[in-house]
């Protein structure tokens, strides 16, 4: 089991094409993909920056997190992506160590990844989802 490094930084926003046009005119940065995942109620964005990735996140219903996520803060840093090898390994090892989890197994991704996010209770307050591309 191992962290390769930070996948994405998932920032939910009320107005997605007003935040491309900020990063794109400020830094310059370009969307790289942008689709609707359709199961979790949310249309994302992602801007390539450098090793890692920006994740635009915008809710596509009242029904997404996504939404109760910015009635309560507004925009800001939703989660941390962190890509790993063997995401079943990572999920069952938490597991034992007592972390509570989100997903007990993963689910289909952005960019045919398989993904888990990990209770924010476990982890200081704050959401961490794992990531791992599928070969």
């Amino acid at each position: 089991m191992r962290i390769n490094g930070v996948e994405h930084i998932g920032i939910a926003v009320t107005n997605v094409d007003e935040c491309i046009k900020t990063l794109e005119r400020i830094f310059g940065l370009e969307v790289s993909d942008r689709q609707t995942i359709e199961a979790s109620n949310v249309e994302i964005a992602f801007l390539p920056c450098g090793a890692t990735k920006i994740e635009l996140v915008t809710p596509t219903s009242e029904s997404s997190p996504i939404a109760g996520f910015l009635n309560k803060r507004g925009n800001g840093i939703h989660h941390i992506c962190l890509d790993v090898e063997n995401i079943e390994a990572w999920l069952e090892a938490l597991e034992q160590r007592g972390v509570r989890l989100i997903d007990k197994k993963p689910r289909m991704g952005a960019h045919g990844r398989k993904v888990a996010f990990i209770d924010p209770k476990s982890t200081c307050g704050f959401l961490i989802e794992l990531s791992e591309r599928i070969s």
